[in-house]
């Protein structure tokens, strides 16, 4: 008998359990249908989008509508879309500020069944931007009521403005002032977190510029103040493949500009940041990268690059920069850098044969030569410029009214002095320049070696001055573009590879002779005076005159450029010779395989 009621018992409870399950899936089905049917009829649509309008007025400053059937959906979250968006500038003649294609955010049922229509993490899709400045001067935007008092930055206000995501973004620019055509930047996605207006605000933001992928960040702890045109700290950073650029300090929105901080700046690759900025590659550069490290400030119409670490190529500098932009004058740069090493010869080969005048970049540095005004002093340890390695250089460079100046105040090379001018000329950048240059006790036989000029060359204690300038622009101008002046005066030195004894034993016979022949003893003089010019393709010795206890030589002539011959004629005043008349000889031939003539053999017997 139990076991029979036992067995009815589990039964019993089976049959129970089977209804409960049942029941409470129906029950599921009853609430969900009815959560479905009745949340609609507690969040309205009308008071959404009046919710949303209002929130873009406030926001913007501007009278926004939607046009589009606003749709609400509840699963898996509570989510309501408003198609089709348009914000106007507000005025008798509105202007079109932004036109977004549609805009979602969540809400929150339990507000909705207080009747509150608080709307959260709003995603704008493809909103487009349009920031206009009329000839008038006027611009589309206008200040939204949390800007229009400068005491908003310190008011107790704990309104939300909320996060913001946007999505395909495009930003539209354009300024009738200016004449140019505008700037039009799409494919913006990115984030706003402001929870209210007196709490941090934070965005960051990607898009395709230029073909490059680039982000920007920005931090501000106190946002109403810096719109209220105060000095707040601030963080931003801009990120690209091309080029890095940071600041955190200080800084302000007002009429004037303020900032003072840490700043960086970093690009691997001229030539890639070159070609992003041109938007073609088409201009050779050196493959070096370029860093700035500075504390900077900037007040006014002035920046000031402090404690700056500047790095270009292999060549790092320390210094200061100050950089002016009067409204009424010319912008000015000055300071003084510091580099330990500054290598020219791998530009060269990178210089544009023929740079095209309607290129970008030369525009620029046209620009830049002929409207900005520039006071640099440069020092460094070691200078490579083509043969030439000076030590210890110190030198300023000034650019005023299209006049461009490099003064090289002191340096050293070859154990000597070196002093010159470089000058741009003042018509413009194709029209050539000026090169001044002054060495002085130098060990001039190391120079000679340096720009490979061989056979017997004189060297000693003494002074080379040269003066030569060029019609033709640099990166075209040859040796046979010069024109100008030498001149070289050397005491108590030598003429190597040159026996005079020997040399005035074969013109005494009256052959020809090489002048290697003569080459093997050098030639000890008290002074040498040696002056040249160059012009139309072609080198005059216009003195030559060596003074030494034994004689004196002279010689004049010219080197034509064309084939590297050279003509020159000499006299030799013998001091031990009788009759006391000058042994008279031509050369001719290319240097150093010359071969003399004397004027005997020239005119032959009497």
């Amino acid at each position: 008998m139990k076991r029979h009621i036992l067995k009815a018992s589990g039964a019993l409870r089976h049959r129970l359990r089977g209804r409960h399950v049942a029941w409470s899936a129906a029950a599921g089905v009853v609430l969900a249908i009815g959560y479905n049917a009745a949340i609609p009829l507690l969040v309205s649509t009308t008071d959404v989008r009046a919710t949303m309008e209002r929130m873009l007025d406030g926001w913007s400053g501007g009278k926004s509508t939607i046009s589009g059937k606003p749709e609400i959906r509840f699963w898996p979250e509570p989510e309501v879309t408003l198609p089709s968006v348009k914000i106007v500038s507000r005025g008798p003649e509105p202007r079109p500020l932004a036109q977004i294609d549609r805009i979602t955010a969540s809400f929150s049922l339990l507000s909705a069944l207080r009747g509150e229509s608080a709307l959260d993490d709003i995603t704008l899709v493809e909103p487009t931007i349009t920031i206009e400045r009329r000839a008038d001067g006027t611009i589309n935007w206008q200040k939204p009521h949390w800007l229009t008092a400068p005491e908003a930055a310190t008011q107790d206000d704990g309104s939300p403005f909320g996060d913001i995501t946007i999505e395909n973004g495009r930003l539209s620019i354009s300024d009738a002032l200016s004449g140019d055509s505008g700037i039009d930047l799409s494919g913006i996605a990115g984030t706003v977190k402001w929870p209210s207006y007196t709490e941090r605000l934070s965005a960051q933001f990607s898009l395709a510029l230029g073909g490059q992928q680039v982000a920007w960040a920005f931090v501000c702890d106190r946002p109403l103040a810096l719109f209220a045109r105060r000095s707040t700290p601030i963080k931003t950073s801009f990120t690209s493949v091309p080029l890095t650029l940071s600041f955190e300090g200080i800084g302000n929105l007002s009429l004037t500009p303020f900032a003072s901080g840490h700043l960086q700046f970093s690009a691997s690759s001229l030539p890639t940041l070159v070609a992003w900025y041109r938007g073609s590659a088409d201009m050779a550069l050196p493959p070096a990268g370029v860093s700035i490290d500075a504390k900077v400030t900037t007040g006014g119409k002035t920046l000031k690059l402090d404690e700056l670490q500047l790095t270009v190529g292999g060549a790092a500098a320390t210094g200061v920069l100050d950089v002016t932009l009067p409204g009424g004058g010319s912008p000015h740069i000055g300071g003084t850098l510091a580099f330990d090493r500054i290598d020219l010869n791998g530009l060269p080969a990178y210089m544009p044969a023929r740079p095209v005048r309607s290129d970008r970049l030369w525009k620029m540095a046209e620009s830049y030569i002929n409207g900005w005004r520039t006071d640099l002093r440069i020092s460094a340890q070691d200078v490579l410029a083509g043969p030439l390695h000076l030590e210890d250089l110190a030198t300023g460079v000034m650019i005023d009214g299209g006049r461009a100046l490099l003064d090289i105040g002191d340096s050293t090379y070859a154990g000597g002095r070196l002093t010159g001018r470089a000058q741009l000329s003042t018509k413009s950048l194709d029209n050539g320049g000026r090169l001044q240059l002054t060495l002085k006790d130098a060990d001039f036989a190391a120079v000679f070696a340096d720009f490979g000029l061989k056979g017997p060359m004189p060297v000693g204690n003494g002074i080379l001055n040269l003066d030569v300038a060029s019609a033709r622009p640099l990166w075209e101008t040859t040796t046979g573009d010069l024109s100008g002046h030498l001149t070289y005066s050397l005491r108590n030195g030598s003429l190597s590879d040159f026996d005079v004894h020997a040399f005035t034993d074969l013109v005494r016979k009256g052959d020809f002779f090489s002048l290697s022949q003569a080459s093997d003893a050098s030639f000890d003089f008290q002074t040498a005076d040696l002056e040249a010019s160059f012009a139309d393709r072609t080198a005059r010795l216009d003195r030559a005159r060596f003074v030494s206890p034994s004689g004196t030589i002279s010689v004049t002539g010219i080197v034509p450029y064309r084939n590297g011959s050279l003509a020159f004629a000499g006299a030799l005043e013998d001091a031990s010779a009788s009759d006391g008349q000058p042994l008279r000889f031509f050369v001719g031939g290319s240097w150093p395989n010359a071969v003399v003539t004397p004027l005997a053999a020239l005119v032959g017997p009497n």
